[in-house]
């Protein structure tokens, strides 16, 4: 962009991504100067050597990240990503994510992310405990719950987040639930954090075909990626009434034109890692191209690139992953009138449901499934409606009116709190 801004030593991605979309609000969103500086230069990186005694004896070092963003609007909070492919641009990249969900949701949360480059796998379970702990206690003096609160990501899961809370609070001397969100409920998870994505993206939907009246009962939808966020969607969509015609994994997919039965998918998927033999097979390739009326893209980032936009057919693209929709396809896709709904605003059940987890820790007072439920839905119901009236004011699309609203506020946090001699 025109102003200097950080650039990582490693592939930048995502954070690429990131500058690029600021570059092209600040035409329409009005920020302070000093705000832009703050945005485009992350508060903290953080790069570590994670040591780690393999089973075999021998001691293998893997490349660790953190990176706090920003923290003008309250203390971090973000996902640790166990991946291959993870590197210091990408988490910047992530980190950044989260300082604009966490604004268009209106919780006091600043953006953060971490990871280690690994494929965890090819772990045993001790090496996965081994590593998660050594992590972890590399980056003790810099979490806690009001400071950089962790959280699961590709490759992490709840058993993992319990191993880095045990770390952090036996290195303290005292149990600290609140360093980390998407705990087991036993160590002071939050009831119906599994499928928060998932019903975030529904709940989405559901209320922008509320306002805008788009076809729900009966709708065609196809979701590209049947993990914990894909999966939860296409149950959550089943029940609302919509028809889910085709899913995939990352070794392809299914597709039946009256419908899969959701609900019987998922349990076979749960029980052997593999999709059914249903109705017709079909590549991610192909499934992104078939004619529905949505389209979710929920598996990695830059999935649904410029090449593949000019074959959608969908009348909507959610992007259920982050940055799943890239600027290119975008362009493409509003250019022929598709309506795309970002991710700042499809993502937001998972930090919700963490917001509640961690306030529930910090009070020691817990919610049941059902209420942590109703509480994120009349979130994400609040936060279309103004990211639309946000993108209507600017006559604008959806993502820039969710960044508009996104940056506009961590503006004001910003100016409020002033820059420390």
């Amino acid at each position: 962009m025109g102003i200097p801004a950080y650039r990582p030593p490693d592939e930048p991605g995502l954070w690429d991504v990131f500058l690029n979309r600021l570059e092209r609000v600040l035409k329409k969103a009005s920020l302070h100067p000093t705000t832009v500086e703050y945005l485009v230069h992350p508060r903290r990186l953080v790069t570590v050597s994670v040591p780690v005694k393999m089973d075999d004896g021998k001691v293998r070092f893997f490349q660790g990240y953190r990176v706090v963003h920003n923290i003008a609007r309250g203390p971090s909070i973000g996902g640790v990503r166990y991946h291959p492919k993870v590197s210091l641009g990408q988490t910047a990249g992530l980190a950044a994510w989260m300082t604009l969900k966490a604004a268009v949701y209106g919780l006091p949360f600043g953006g953060a992310a971490g990871g280690v480059a690994v494929d965890p796998k090819a772990l045993s379970s001790k090496e996965l405990e081994r590593l998660t702990r050594r992590y972890t206690a590399e980056l003790v003096n810099l979490i806690g719950p009001d400071i950089d609160i962790l959280g699961p990501d590709l490759g992490t899961h709840e058993g993992i987040m319990a191993w880095m809370m045990d770390t952090y609070s036996m290195t303290l001397g005292t149990t600290v639930p609140g360093v980390v969100v998407g705990k087991p409920a036993a160590l002071g998870g939050t009831e119906g954090r599994d499928d928060a994505v998932g019903l975030s993206v529904a709940l989405v939907l559901w209320t922008l075909a509320e306002r805008r009246g788009l076809p729900l009962e009966g709708a065609r939808v196809a979701v590209q990626g049947f993990g914990q966020v894909g999966g939860a969607a296409a149950f959550w969509l089943a029940r609302m009434g919509l028809k889910v015609v085709a899913v995939s994994t990352s070794k392809g997919g299914v597709y039946d034109p009256e419908g899969l039965e959701v609900e019987a998918l998922l349990a076979h998927y749960g029980e052997t890692g593999e999709l059914p033999p249903w109705g017709e097979s079909i590549s991610n390739e192909a499934l992104l191209s078939l004619e529905v009326d949505y389209l979710i893209p929920a598996a990695l980032e830059g999935v649904l690139d410029g090449k593949a936009a000019q074959k959608v057919r969908a009348r909507a693209v959610l992007e259920a992953a982050n940055g799943a929709v890239t600027d290119e396809a975008e362009a493409h896709l509003l250019g022929r009138g598709v309506l795309v709904v970002p991710d700042l605003l499809t993502g937001g059940g998972g930090l919700l449901s963490g917001y509640l987890e961690w306030v529930q820790d910090l009070n020691m007072f817990f919610w049941t499934k059902e209420e942590v439920r109703a509480r994120i839905e009349a979130s994400v119901r609040r936060a279309v409606e103004e990211v639309c009236e946000r993108a209507e004011a600017l006559e604008a699309d959806l993502r820039t009116g969710a960044l508009a609203l996104a940056l506009e506020r961590v503006n004001e946090a910003t100016r409020l709190r002033g820059v420390y001699p």
